[in-house]
């Protein structure tokens, strides 16, 4: 340790805190990743609820517009 100047101590503690910093940013970009994946499980529940509840209303328009039909088809049939 005697061996190494003054200057050089000031580069090994730079380099170091680098390091440091490096793998603490790379700590907390992976905590945040694993975040947003868990927000999107819960996105594509939602999702999928939407969608079977868009289905359904789909579903009862679809047999509107059968009734429809057919009523139209009986008024034009009256003479």
């Amino acid at each position: 340790m005697d061996n190494i100047p003054w200057f050089a101590w000031i580069a090994i503690v730079g380099i170091i805190a680098g390091v440091t910093s490096s793998i603490v940013a790379a700590v907390l970009r992976s905590r945040e990743k694993q975040a947003e994946f868990a927000g999107a499980a819960d996105l594509r529940g939602l999702v999928e609820q939407s969608t079977a509840s868009n289905q359904a209303v789909l579903d009862r328009l679809a047999l509107l517009e059968l009734r429809l039909d057919s009523i139209e088809r009986t008024l034009t049939d009256i003479p």
